[in-house]
């Protein structure tokens, strides 16, 4: 009898062993509330040809922003049209020179755009650079 109380207390301890170590070291899920997916993050650059290449900024606007929407909250700005047809003719007091031939033209991620600023629908990461120059 003394026999299978001793394989019993061993059995016992084997099992509660192998079940506390499977808890302490299971992976542990911490929940960190929920994601904000009203906001995206892109970079813009105005460059007025002044001096030389500006810095891009890091930005945070709301999703389903255009690239105008983002102009006109980090700048001065003034256009000519609205929505989808805004031509911007001056931003921070610098006017491009119809004149001269010059215009503000904006790139997305190195490339010009290949629709207007009120059209172009910022995606996050996106790089917008605007600078003066001539047709």
């Amino acid at each position: 009898m003394k026999k299978i109380i001793t394989y019993i207390v061993i059995i016992l301890v084997v099992l509660s062993t192998g079940y506390f170590s499977f808890n302490y070291f299971k992976q542990k899920t911490i929940y960190v509330g929920p994601i904000d997916y009203s906001f995206i993050t892109v970079k813009q650059s105005i460059n007025d040809g002044s001096t030389g290449e500006a810095e891009y900024i890091n930005k945070k606007i709301d999703l389903g922003s255009t690239a105008l929407d983002l102009l006109k909250k980090t700048a001065e700005v003034k256009i000519k049209g609205e929505g989808e047809n805004a031509f911007v003719t001056s931003i921070n007091g610098k006017e491009a020179k119809s004149g001269d031939n010059e215009f503000w033209s904006f790139n997305v991620n190195g490339k010009p755009a290949t629709v207007g600023a009120g059209s172009y629908k910022l995606k996050d990461k996106d790089k917008i650079e605007w600078k003066i120059e001539k047709y």
